[in-house]
């Protein structure tokens, strides 16, 4: 195998694996989008679950105080209706007393009641609000998600195709030429097989020394940057 087949194995192999990674990248995005819907849908819903708990709890506060009432209320009848067989005075004027003081709490009670009516008036409001961006956040994810996943399911078998597309051509690599081709990615960052246009690297866009450039030219061996260590292969300036 000649210098300018192994030179379009390793052109077509990074090729390959920069797509490959471009597949990769926009599957994470796709994964992401979807972590941020249920985010969003989990949300929604614990607010709307969190509103429906406090709207519960303002309407057993307000149970509890109307049954403290109830029992307020049969106390003062039944002492209102002692009254008539009382015999001393000291005795009527303390029956009295409790009455009103029995009132009196009765009254801190039917506000206490009235402020409750007032948020539970507020929180059946709330409450409906969070149902209506829950509605929203549920209409969203099955809308969104099923495009994301349908979108997963293409790219997905594009990466599959790019997967076997790259066994054929590493299987139609010599063995060496894939070991360079892998130590050579491990060393760099970026791409690891450039051209060379003029006398200059486009790998790290520094020129070569003149005699390399020759060398590259009349494509007798794969050469090295000597400063970015990139392979290296001649091309004719662009037009």
């Amino acid at each position: 195998m000649d210098v300018k087949e192994q030179i379009d194995i390793l052109v077509a192999l990074q090729k390959n694996d920069t797509d490959a990674d471009q597949v990769r990248k926009l599957l994470s995005g796709i994964a992401e989008k979807q972590r941020h819907l249920e985010k969003e849908l989990t949300a929604a819903v614990s607010a709307k679950d969190a509103a429906a708990a406090d709207l519960e709890g303002f309407r057993k506060s307000y149970r509890l105080l109307e049954s403290d009432a109830k029992v307020n209320l049969e106390l003062i009848r039944k002492s209102k209706s002692r009254l008539p067989g009382v015999k001393s005075n000291k005795e009527y004027q303390a029956l009295l007393r409790q009455v009103e003081e029995t009132e009196k709490k009765n009254s801190r009670i039917e506000d206490e009641m009235l402020a409750i009516l007032d948020r539970i008036e507020a929180g059946e409001q709330v409450l409906e609000e969070r149902k209506q961006d829950c509605l929203r956040a549920e209409n969203a994810f099955e809308t969104e998600n099923l495009r994301l996943v349908v979108e997963t399911e293409k790219e997905e078998m594009h990466l599959a195709e790019l997967a076997e597309k790259r066994n054929q051509i590493a299987a139609a690599a010599p063995p060496d030429l894939m070991k360079i081709f892998m130590s050579t990615r491990k060393m760099v960052d970026g791409p690891m097989i450039v051209p060379v246009r003029g006398n200059t690297c486009e790998g790290c866009n520094i020129n070569i020394p003149p005699q390399m450039a020759n060398d590259l030219r009349r494509f007798e061996s794969l050469n090295f940057c000597p400063f970015c260590n990139r392979i290296i292969y001649w091309e004719g300036p662009r037009d």
